[in-house]
């Protein structure tokens, strides 16, 4: 059976089985989901990381307008997975202040049109 399981998590990381599928058929041999899911989250650590993908997530109340700029993040929706895969130049901290965060400095322009960070 060791094998069997090792055979399909190489499959799952190689993308030739799904997760829901390798699942099933350990199931099928009696391993537990927890046993099962260690076993491919092993799998997916030794294939190393692949470049794209697709990222879902389900949160309630999105528009179809959100986007990925962070200029235009006017609700919880997008403001949220914005903060889960990327940080900002600059924080408000509680307090109204300003913190630094990727940025080192920042100065406008007297007409505040032009900003450099």
């Amino acid at each position: 059976m060791p094998r069997e399981l090792e055979f399909m998590s190489q499959q799952v990381a190689a993308g030739r089985l799904s997760r829901r599928e390798f699942l099933g058929r350990a199931a099928a041999l009696g391993v537990t989901v927890a046993s099962a899911n260690l076993l491919l989250g092993q799998a997916a650590r030794a294939a190393g990381p692949v470049k794209g993908g697709t990222l879902k997530a389900g949160l309630v109340g999105g528009e179809s307008t959100n986007s990925l700029d962070p200029a235009t993040w006017a609700s919880q929706v997008p403001y949220t997975l914005g903060r889960c895969w990327g940080e900002q130049l600059l924080e408000v901290s509680p307090a109204g202040e300003i913190e630094y965060r990727l940025a080192e400095s920042y100065e406008a322009t007297p007409d505040a049109k032009t900003w450099r960070f």
